[in-house]
């Protein structure tokens, strides 16, 4: 081998040895590219499922007269949608059977040993929601006066079939309930409101609260409440009458759920004597919606002496 074949020959050697950790390392950018690519992806599949949940069961529906019209539905025809256990005739409910989506959701509502309750098919609050959904609430157990316990949906209607995307449980007053979808970000989040008004015109008084729930793996988890409005009356040591109104607004960002409170203070003859206001807010973490504070109405309360209604 002539000295220039050597040479070349040491050249190629020398040129595959340094060839290695650079395939090696292009490999390893590529590999981490691919990773990254992988999880990005994951995270954005993850962010289409809340902005389109992905149902838990779809029953259908009676088809219609006019084809492709949606069937509009009774209140009392959500029951065995629901509830498959739900006996027409009978007008009953097994609360150790599973609802549509298999879950025993009804379980811990009744004493042990039961194994049917009676309904009336006609309690039952359908609220309209956006993007087509509607937010069922049958209520099934009564707990008291005007008081009941019942399977709470976020359902959408189609044409031929419902679709059913979450569940979980609510209790509260019928009368005064009312329910709204909200959006935190991409996720969806199902609000109530409990109110309650008596006595007429000026001495008309409305207390009113709001509950949350989280809409996630097919379920509705309370998450959280908060005073909406709310009046007390205190007298004080010298005889005068204060009142105290209070108030509170809502704002849905991505991750929290941002509170202006208002409380008014008014003396008999004087008017308005003091205002006070408050901002807090429900952050979300972990999966939980947490308040920065007290609120402004709880404050009070404690104050005054009182101790807050239900």
């Amino acid at each position: 081998m002539s000295p220039m074949q050597r040479a070349g020959k040491h050249v190629s050697s020398w040129l595959r040895r340094r060839a290695r950790p650079l395939l090696s390392g292009g490999l390893l950018v590529a590999a981490l590219a691919a990773c990254q690519a992988n999880v990005q992806s994951a995270k954005t599949e993850d962010e289409a499922r809340l902005m389109i949940p992905v149902p838990i069961c779809v029953k259908r529906l009676p088809r219609g007269t006019t084809p492709g019209a949606v069937v509009s539905l009774r209140p009392d025809e959500y029951w065995p949608i629901l509830l498959p256990s739900f006996d027409r005739n009978a007008r009953t409910v097994d609360p150790n059977a599973p609802d549509c989506s298999g879950r025993l959701s009804l379980s811990n509502l009744s004493t042990q040993g039961t194994e049917s309750v009676r309904v009336d098919p006609q309690k039952a609050t359908v609220a309209p929601g956006a993007d087509g959904m509607k937010i069922v609430w049958l209520q099934s157990h009564r707990v008291g006066e005007d008081m009941y316990e019942g399977l709470l949906a976020l359902t959408r209607q189609r044409e031929s079939y419902m679709e059913v995307y979450a569940v979980g449980i609510h209790r509260g007053r019928p009368d005064g309930t009312r329910f709204a979808l909200q959006r935190m970000g991409p996720r969806y989040v199902v609000e109530g409101t409990q109110e309650d008004c008596s006595g007429d015109g000026g001495e008309r008084r409305c207390r009113a609260a709001a509950f949350v729930y989280l809409v996630g793996t097919g379920s509705l988890r309370p998450a959280a409440s908060f005073p909406v409005e709310q009046t007390a009356r205190s007298m004080q040591r010298d005889g005068n009458q204060l009142d105290f109104r209070f108030s509170a607004s809502t704002e849905y960002k991505d991750t929290a759920i941002e509170l202006t409170e208002h409380l008014s203070v008014s003396a008999k003859g004087q008017g308005e004597i003091r205002v006070s206001d408050l901002e807090r807010a429900f952050r979300l973490e972990a999966g939980q919606l947490v308040a920065s504070g007290e609120s402004l109405w709880t404050k009070t309360l404690r104050e005054l002496g009182q101790k807050p209604l239900d």
